[in-house]
């Protein structure tokens, strides 16, 4: 109970004070609040100025918690008491108690100046929420240690006994709750005299945050991305003497005119400096964006708040405001420690820059592979077709892979350099894939999700949603269709070469029963597979980004090697030619090492997983229905594969473009449309509207097209088409509508 007096405190004459007796006298209350009071009345008496510090520390401990413990608190004798917080009604009966007892008051200003002077407030000004220069991957790593083994606790810090007083959320919120009246009254009581060693701790803080700005500020990729100019007059170079500057005015005891002018002149340099920060932002909104830069930025920002908030209790415009800056600034870093033990909320705002840039740049991949004429449409569908003719190889490698027996490891190796391969021989030849484009295009979409325009708005979305799944289904008729004839035309002619198909009986009807949707983990492989695939379009998004904020192309044109090697046109041109297509490398690859490796590092663990690709299981299903022979292809057994299939693809392009679009979305903060107002406008458009979801555009001619030399009417002219992703070529316009 908060009623007995603290153990640890030694035997000391009794101050003078009143009586319990009294203070009931005063306070007539509830019985309730009379133990309130009873409470207040045992800790003011049991305070001991001469005990050790930990004994003095928890005496404080003790009347925080009385203070921010709940029920209710009486009031004077015949005075109305005022609707206020728990917190406030207390502090206004401590502060009346002490008012009227010189005693306690004096008890507790010798404590609390003792605590001060003994203890050093510097770490919990400049601590709290700010790094110590290890970086990004640095602090989360210290994070972590410290949530597995906490650091020893320090009696001569000051911050160790704040958190204790004021722990988590629950104390923020009873110093924000607190009356800046009160508390200005308590700190009269108190003296100024108490605090001096915290304003000596707020000049040093000052002295330590300056410099740590300056040196954040002054980072060799921060100027890089700087305008040009002497660095005498960078703001990061001026914020220290300032700051140095006001600290001497101050210190000498000058005011008036001269304190105004050093405190504007800093003021000057923090605002300097938060519109060079800006600058960075902004450079990296443009070209590439650097995690651990970001990051940094994000603590010079934090740093620049703290000491702001320093500097106006260091020399602030009226005495009287003081306490309450004091207040906020406590509640701020009570807030911050309780913030900062959070892995998650360290990464938040450097990856949530990162993703944007990220999906920027896979929504630019993605804009390519939306049609809006039938041009663009059956470029669309050839491109496809190409695709197909070459994943009817990869099914081919990839039933050769499975059934040779290879140990797990290199199984899984050569599974991946045969998906990569293929993968990257269809974006080096201008083909495309069904599957890689849900995840980009999701990222092309996002960003008119944000419909706030009315029905004019809606109008613009449904018709960007009906050119993607008519793309999209374009492309998967094309796959489809390209791979089953050409598995059909190879099974032919090994079956005329050879005497035999290229799976025997047994292995076919393995590949029939793996497909079914219903006595195997297809969906679920499917599922997995479209989870890789979103995956793959996030890190070929990462690999652009990050090749051009490492600016691999200038690199790579002016490495001597390469020049010495290539000659300086050629090593230029290889530089382009990553910086052009860096995206669809980084996507390939990946997803081939994905589809590979998945199902052998599974196993290694003892997991059945494997992963089912729509297109490359089509091929296998073609192949085992060539081996089985026409009869058999209309059992049972072989239409469930079929519906296995369809199955397949329809959760790869699913699960891929939700991921996608709800990715882009939380990166861009932008807010969804809702799915019931979406599918109203979609279905408010009739029939016509749903068949634009399917069926390819229809080109309208002009009224009265302009005719040509000879008399005869000439089409318009195609647009110029453009390269990029894995190669497609569509017409440039394809970028759809702007946000």
């Amino acid at each position: 109970m908060l009623a007995s007096p603290v153990p640890a405190l030694r035997p000391e004459p009794v101050l003078f004070s009143p009586s319990l007796e009294q203070l009931l006298t005063c306070y007539p209350t509830a019985p309730a609040a009379e133990q309130r009071l009873r409470e207040l009345h045992a800790l003011l008496t049991s305070a001991r100025p001469r005990a050790p510090l930990a004994a003095r520390m928890a005496w404080l401990e003790e009347l925080a918690h009385w203070l921010q413990a709940p029920g209710a608190t009486p009031s004077r004798r015949g005075r109305l008491a005022p609707v206020e917080s728990p917190g406030s009604a207390r502090l206004r009966l401590l502060v009346e108690v002490l008012g009227e007892a010189p005693a306690w008051c004096e008890a507790l200003r010798t404590v609390l100046a003792s605590v001060l002077a003994e203890t050093s407030a510097l770490r919990l000004f400049t601590e709290p929420g700010l790094s110590a220069g290890r970086g990004l991957l640095g602090d989360a790593v210290a994070r972590l240690g410290q949530r597995l083994v906490p650091p020893a606790p320090d009696e001569r810090e000051l911050a160790q006994w704040v958190w204790r007083l004021f722990p988590g959320k629950e104390g923020q919120a009873f110093l924000d709750e607190l009356s800046e009246e009160l508390v200005v009254a308590l700190c009269a009581l108190l003296r100024a005299p108490s605090f001096a060693p915290l304003t000596e701790a707020v000049e040093d803080a000052v002295l330590v945050l300056a410099a740590r700005a300056s040196a954040l500020g002054l980072a060799s990729d921060v100027l890089a991305r700087l305008p040009p100019g002497p660095l005498k007059q960078s703001p990061f170079v001026r914020l220290p003497r300032a700051c140095e500057a006001l600290r001497v005015e101050v210190q000498a005891g000058a005011q008036g005119a001269a304190v105004d002018r050093r405190r504007e002149a800093c003021a000057e340099a923090i605002a300097g400096c938060r519109a060079a920060a800006q600058e960075v932002l902004r450079h990296m909104d443009a070209h590439a964006v650097g995690t651990d830069l970001v990051y940094r930025l994000e603590q010079l920002g934090h740093a620049l708040d703290r000491l702001e908030s320093l500097l106006w209790l260091l020399a602030p415009d009226r005495a009287r405001a003081t306490p309450g800056a004091a207040l906020r600034l406590l509640s701020s870093l009570v807030d911050t420690h309780a913030r900062e033990r959070s892995v998650a909320a360290l990464f938040h705002s450097s990856v949530q820059c990162i993703s944007r840039r990220i999906f920027e740049h896979t929504g630019e991949v993605g804009r390519h592979y939306i049609t809006t004429t039938q041009d663009e449409y059956h470029q669309m569908v050839s491109a496809a077709a190409g695709g197909g003719l070459l994943t009817a190889g990869t099914a081919a490698l990839k039933l050769t892979i499975t059934f040779a027996a290879l140990p797990l490891f290199f199984e899984g190796l050569a599974s991946a350099a045969n998906y990569a391969l293929c993968f990257l021989l269809i974006q080096l030849l201008g083909f495309t894939l069904a599957t890689k484009q849900p995840s980009m295009t999701a990222a092309a979409l996002a960003a008119s999700l944000d419909v706030k325009a009315g029905d004019k708005g809606m109008h613009s979305l449904v018709q960007q949603l009906a050119c993607i799944t008519r793309s999209q289904l374009a492309s998967v008729f094309g796959n489809l269709g390209a791979v089953v004839a050409t598995v059909t035309f190879v099974s032919l002619v090994l079956q005329a070469l050879w005497g035999r198909p290229l799976l025997e009986a047994k292995e076919a009807e393995y590949v029939v029963r793996s497909l079914h949707p219903l006595e195997s983990g297809t969906l679920l492989f499917a599922a997995l597979t479209g989870v890789l695939l979103w995956c793959s379009s996030v890190f070929g998004g990462w690999l652009e980004n990050w090749v051009a904020y490492q600016r691999l192309p200038e690199a790579l044109a002016r490495h001597p090697g390469l020049r010495c090697l290539l000659g300086e046109a050629r090593a230029k041109w290889l530089g382009e030619a990553l910086a052009r297509h860096a995206c669809g490398l980084g996507a390939n690859v990946s997803l081939g090492l994905l589809l590979g490796m998945t199902p052998a590092v599974c196993r290694f663990f003892g997991l059945s997983m494997d992963v089912r690709h729509v297109t490359l299981s089509a091929g296998t299903l073609a192949f085992a229905g060539s081996a089985l022979g026409p009869e058999r292809l209309v059992e049972p057994e072989f239409l469930w594969a079929v519906v296995g299939l369809l199955c397949v693809g329809v959760i790869n392009l699913a699960v891929s473009f939700s991921l996608g679009l709800s990715a882009a979305v939380r990166a861009r903060g932008l807010e969804p449309v809702g799915f019931l107002r979406l599918a109203c406008a979609v279905l408010a458009g009739g029939l016509r509207s749903l068949s634009a979801f399917v069926l390819p555009p229809v080109t309208l001619l002009p009224a009265h097209p302009p005719a040509s030399r000879y008399g005869v009417r000439s089409a318009a002219r195609p647009r110029a088409a453009t390269r990029h992703g894995d190669g497609l070529r569509t017409p440039s316009s394809l970028h759809g509508p702007s946000r």
